[in-house]
């Protein structure tokens, strides 16, 4: 089981839920809030395949739940787990969007600066894996689209970071990308 004892902020929470789906995982996330409620997700091959907040919300009703965790403790558990009720769900895809919905209103929809924080992204990488980090900067491109908001650049780092071996060059990586993209805007 995979545990992070500290607290994460809500777009982090879900760019480690981006990340799993990307990697293709199998198995339960679980979130802990900072005020002691619970979310499962079941994530199998990547797909998300149950979502519920708490012993009363399920399905797509869990989702405006989740979205109200500010801050919380992420543990993934490999396998699959037994659901009580299967309720279709839309494609993953689409529960992240609205996973993102209203969770950030102010953002912009769009913004020219972001896509030069792409290859600031991709320029830092290249520091940590070589010339590798163009090929996986375009896979996360192609998979997710191109950045038009201040989440889906936590979570494309989020995602590009878990190619860094070491954890210490992951924390000098997002430490680094922070100083320049600070000095980009």
């Amino acid at each position: 089981m995979k545990s992070r004892t500290t607290l994460l902020a809500q777009p982090e929470l879900i760019a480690e839920i981006r990340r799993l789906s990307y990697k293709e995982r199998t198995g339960t996330i679980f979130i802990t809030s900072d005020e002691n409620q619970l979310a499962r997700i079941v994530l199998n091959k990547g797909q998300i395949t149950y979502l519920t907040f708490g012993s009363r919300y399920h399905s797509l009703d869990a989702i405006s739940f989740i979205q109200t965790i500010k801050f919380g403790r992420l543990q993934f558990s490999d396998g699959i787990f037994e659901t009580a009720q299967e309720v279709p769900l839309p494609d993953t895809s689409e529960i992240f969007r609205k996973f993102e919905q209203d969770v950030t209103p102010n953002l912009p929809t769009s913004s020219k600066n972001f896509r030069g924080v792409e290859e600031i992204i991709k320029n830092t990488l290249a520091n940590y894996i070589g010339p590798f980090a163009m090929i996986v900067c375009e896979e996360y491109i192609e998979k997710f689209g191109v950045l038009n908001t201040k989440d889906e650049i936590l979570t494309m780092i989020a995602i590009v970071a878990a190619e860094i071996e070491k954890e210490d060059e992951i924390e000098s990586f997002k430490k680094e990308l922070k100083q320049k993209i600070l000095e980009y805007s």
